[in-house]
């Protein structure tokens, strides 16, 4: 009985010293997953809902976004003809393949025209492709880019 309850003691305490020496993997500090996702997309709606172009394209890396000058053009187009922009983002998915990563979303959003016209609304999947940018991430990647535009 006694070389048991021996056994058993020593058996405790070489698990706890293996689990000791086992590096604990935390994920770096700008590892991605989905509260970056997530984070990432709050900051995307306030963007919009507040009307702030500059925050808006900020969230984007344009110098590799494909065609980037000419999303840049076509967000500047949108916001000039808004008034005002309501929008809510329902993260669907991440994903992450080395230093990218891709996010998709259900997006509803309302946009007020300037003009006077009638409201747009918009529902849609969205996918956006995200590149680390040092600590943080940025989108590099929009389908459907019509998404932000008005008709």
């Amino acid at each position: 009985m006694r070389s048991c309850m021996r056994m058993m003691g020593v058996a405790l305490i070489f698990a706890a010293f293996v689990s000791a020496q086992s590096p604990q993997k935390t994920p770096p500090a700008n590892a991605f997953d989905e509260r970056t996702a997530s984070r990432l997309l709050l900051q995307l709606s306030e963007s919009l809902q507040g009307h702030s172009q500059k925050q808006f394209l900020a969230l984007f890396d344009l110098a590799k976004m494909k065609d980037g000058a000419l999303f840049k053009q076509q967000v500047t187009s949108f916001f000039s003809h808004t008034e005002s922009i309501r929008a809510h983002l329902n993260l669907i998915e991440t994903s992450l393949s080395g230093e990218e990563a891709s996010i998709s979303v259900q997006a509803e959003m309302e946009a007020e025209p300037r003009n006077g016209g009638p409201v747009v609304r918009r529902n849609d999947r969205l996918d956006f492709a995200v590149v680390s940018e040092g600590a943080s991430w940025k989108f590099a990647g929009l389908q459907p880019r019509g998404f932000f535009s008005l008709p």
